[in-house]
């Protein structure tokens, strides 16, 4: 049986020439249009859903310039937010009791020099209670606050601190925004933050940066600094280091500067530190600093040979003070801190900051080195004496 097929029918090639050129000049119309409708394409963003590998599950165009107006809205609702709360300070300095008896009698051919300062501050309550550093209205014998609404009103010294850098001023006024403070102890290397100050008396100044480091030391302090690349000036000191939630992580304190000019290397006061001085001095009346006992000496490279350690990482303990703290916990002399309440001790200064941070009358945990052997105790801090 022959099975019969059916026939092959030829193509027309010219047509099908004719079709593909005018698909082609569709698509280009097309892409053409797209083009003049939309300067920014939409670049996809994969959405993952759980799963230890998450796979691809959806694309959601996002448009550039959204994000962009987005996040301009979001920084200046931000700053618009904490301006209210920013203050700047000028205070002066009455001169001495011999300049004005050789003013009062015409002598020294002139008048007497009266000098001032500017800084910036902010409120921290609504009674009008306002944080800046202590040596912005240190000696100053007047010391005025502008607000933000142009308003400007005398303030009093009602404590400080000059460890911490820290002092609170109180005005009298109405219709005050306070700011509030942030966790200091949350704050990561990198995150964005925003200084609002005075600087060189131009108000309502805001710079922005990163933070640089953390667990930065100097002799003179007891608490460490956060280093961080927002500019700031003569005039920013006491002004708010906020993140990105409109709060107080730190208190601009100082810069370093070979020429006295901003090179993008600043220190912050901790919000923590200042937050505690803020509570004593309103609460007690006075700051209330942590008290340890103890008499400290280098651990240097040889003397860590001697005592057959393998570094110079801890604390030295040369002697603990009678009725201490230190010495109630067993503590000795010669014995080695490694650990206070669970962080390492680097050296001295990182023993005193601890201390300094630790709340009183709340034990803490010691980690000591004796005679090779490490050793728990725990010690009691306090307050410390007046004498």
């Amino acid at each position: 049986m022959t099975r019969s097929y059916p026939q092959r029918r030829t193509g027309n090639l010219p047509a099908f020439l004719l079709f593909l050129l005018a698909l082609g000049l569709g698509v280009g119309v097309l892409c053409f249009w797209r083009m003049m409708h939309h300067s920014q394409p939409l670049s996809p963003v994969i959405v993952y859903h759980g799963g230890n590998t998450p796979a691809p599950v959806e694309h959601i165009p996002v448009d550039p310039d959204h994000i962009l107006e987005s996040m301009d809205s979001e920084f200046t609702s931000l700053v618009e937010h904490v301006i209210p709360s920013v203050v700047s300070i000028t205070t002066t300095t009455a001169p001495g009791r011999e300049a004005l008896v050789r003013e009062f009698f015409g002598l020294g051919g002139g008048g007497v020099n009266r000098t001032s300062k500017m800084g910036t501050g902010m409120i921290v309550s609504s009674e009008g209670h306002i944080v800046t550093n202590w040596h912005v209205v240190n000696g100053a014998s007047v010391v005025s606050v502008q607000l933000s609404d142009n308003r400007t009103v005398p303030a009093r010294v009602v404590g400080a601190d000059q460890r911490s850098d820290i002092a609170v001023l109180k005005v009298e006024a109405e219709g005050l925004t306070p700011i509030a403070f942030g966790d200091s102890e949350q704050v990561r290397v990198g995150q964005m933050v925003f200084a609002v100050g005075n600087p060189f008396g131009l108000q309502e100044t805001v710079t922005q940066g990163i933070i640089s480091a953390k667990g930065r030391r100097s002799s003179e302090a007891d608490n460490e600094f956060f280093q961080t690349s927002t500019i700031i000036n003569p005039g920013n000191s006491g002004g708010p280091l906020i993140d990105i939630h409109g709060k107080v992580i730190g208190i601009n304190n100082f810069i370093y500067s070979h020429a006295s000019g901003a090179e993008g290397i600043s220190f912050a006061i901790p919000s923590n530190v200042a937050r505690r001085v803020y509570e004593d001095i309103v609460q007690h009346g006075r700051v209330i600093h942590p008290w340890f006992g103890v008499k400290m000496a280098p651990l240097t490279p040889s003397l860590a040979q001697q005592l057959g350690l393998p570094d110079t990482q801890g604390a030295l303990v040369a002697a603990t003070l009678a009725n201490s703290p230190a010495e109630r916990s067993g503590l000795l002399g010669g014995d080695i801190i490694l650990s206070f309440n669970g962080r390492p001790i680097r050296d001295w200064k990182d023993l005193r900051n601890r201390v300094a941070e630790a709340e009183v009358g709340t034990p803490v945990k010691l980690t000591i080195l004796r005679d090779g052997k490490p050793l728990e105790l725990t010690a009691v801090i306090e307050e410390e004496p007046e004498n």
